[in-house]
Order: structure tokens, then sequence, then C-alpha cells
């Protein structure tokens, strides 16, 4: 609920995806802002989808967000560039060919059963990549979201649902093609992001909402006709609606100066989006700060 007019407002921060490169470029503009003064961690919630899940897990929980670079870096290690590249065109074909636009449930269904047979890393040694959260106490005000590849239902993962951190967050992050889905409770997931990368609508109600979108934001909604453009459509369309009700900060990078083009799970590609987010915090610090 939003705080009464006399007590400070109250902050939700969202965390969307964006593979390796919104990885490294959420991780330099939340490590930016810090040593700019402009420190999120107390916020009343954190919520993440995909990406945004495992740099939210260790933002919300005190740790250094840096240390999600250490999952990139194992990444590089169990699958091969060429491998990425396959795994990451298959993905996009299947979304392509699921008709999102026309029947999302039963599209997400089959994105799910191709998920579920795709040839992909074990999911023993998908769950090792995110090893620094193994056996980590789920942060208060922490959730993230993931699709139950049977039904397509959106689920969000909390506190509350009795999951482990690492489970909840690896099927976030779980994209179709590429890694395996994540099983829990008997129940197979994946990433949370195939129908909107924010997920914003998640987060509780507050007085202020910042939300760090490693895509760039349209409000026109253009390029929908893109593999990824209906989920970028959703998000800018939720974005409209939660501005109605409360102050909205939201963030987007610029990743022109990346070489073009750029593929967003390339892990070779994400110390230069750090980089691209640590100079974007010194410009947007002062502004955030005031909201």
């Amino acid at each position: 609920m939003t705080s009464p007019r006399n007590d400070p407002p109250t902050r939700a921060l969202v965390l969307g995806g964006g593979g390796a490169v919104g990885v490294g470029w959420q991780t330099g503009l939340l490590t930016g802002l810090r040593e700019a003064g402009v420190d999120l961690t107390g916020a009343e919630a954190v919520t993440g989808t995909s990406a945004g899940a495992l740099v939210g897990a260790l933002y919300s929980s005190g740790r250094e967000v840096t240390d999600a670079l250490t999952s990139l870096a194992a990444l590089g290690q169990i699958i091969d560039p060429d491998s990425l590249a396959a795994g990451d065109e298959a993905f996009l074909s299947a979304r392509r060919q699921a008709s999102l636009d026309t029947d999302p449930r039963r599209a997400l269904q089959a994105i799910g059963r191709a998920a579920c047979e795709a040839n992909t890393p074990a999911e023993e040694a998908y769950l090792g990549l995110l090893g620094t959260l193994d056996d980590a106490a789920w942060p208060a005000g922490f959730r993230c979201t993931a699709i139950d590849t049977d039904t397509g239902d959106l689920v969000v993962w909390d506190r509350e649902s009795g999951v482990p951190l690492l489970q909840a967050v690896a099927s976030s992050c779980s994209i179709p093609m590429l890694f395996p889905t994540v099983t829990i409770k008997g129940r197979r997931y994946m990433d949370g992001g195939l129908l909107n990368h924010l997920n914003a609508t998640v987060a509780p109600p507050t007085d202020v909402l910042v939300v760090l979108s490693c895509h760039p934001l349209d409000p026109h909604g253009a390029g929908v006709d893109s593999a990824r453009g209906l989920a970028d459509a959703a998000a800018n369309a939720e974005l409209a609606q939660l501005r109605e009700t409360r102050r909205l900060i939201a963030v987007e990078p610029d990743f022109s100066g990346l070489d073009a083009p750029a593929n967003m799970m390339d892990p070779n590609l994400t110390i230069q989006a750090l980089q691209i987010g640590k100079r974007q915090a010194e410009h947007l610090a002062a502004a955030i700060q005031a909201a």
C-alpha cells in the first residue's frame, strides 16, 4: 500500500530480463548508483525476471551484485560460443513459430514442450552456474517470475512459496532451448520473460517504482514484428498503466557502444555492458535520488 502523506515514500525495484548483457548492465548500473550515494537496497520490494532475478536476488540479499559475473564466467565453461549461438537461434525460432500474438497460452505450452525436449546441459550442471545462491536464505521482499512449461502460466516465487532461492532464480533464468527447464515440486519451469521482459505489475503497490529495463523502451510499441517485439509491447503497456497510479522511474540501457549486432547472451560482452551501466549511473544518480 502507498504510504500516508507524512511518511517517507515506499519504494519497489523491478529488474527486467536481458541475458548476460543485461546482467552486466544492471550490475554496473546498481554498482555505479551505490558509488554515487544512491542505495536502492532499502526498497520494500525487489522483483526480478530472468537476468533481473539473479541480480535482484543478490542485491536484495545485501550481497555484492558483481557475484553475478561469476555465474556468467562459468557459463562460458559449459557452453561454447557456437552452442550458445545455436541455442539462442533455436529459441528465437521457436518464439517466431509459436504465434504468441494470437494465442499466448497455447504458444507458451508449445515452447514449454520444445524446451523440455531440447538437448541442453544437464539441470544439475545448470544449477551449478548459480552456486553463489546455493543454501542462501530467501531475502525479505524479493520475488521472481517463471513460466510453467505445462500450463503456460506465469508463476511468482517469493519467501512464502516454500521454494529454495537457487531453484526459483534458476527457473526464472531458464531460456528455452538454451538452458534446461528447472524442476520444482514435480513441475518444470522456464524463463519468466517470454511474454513480458519486465513483469512490473508483479511488484506490490508503492509510492515510487524504479524499473531497470535491459531493453530499450518504446511507448509506441515499435518493432512488434520482431521475435522480442511482443514482450517489448507488453512491458510498455504495463508501464503506461503503472504511471497512472504511482511515480515511475524507468531506466533503459544505452547499448549504442556495443558491437552490433549484439547477442544478449554473449558473456564476452558482459564487462562492456557493466561499464556502460556505470557510466549511465553517473548521469542518472541525481534524478533517481530526487525521486
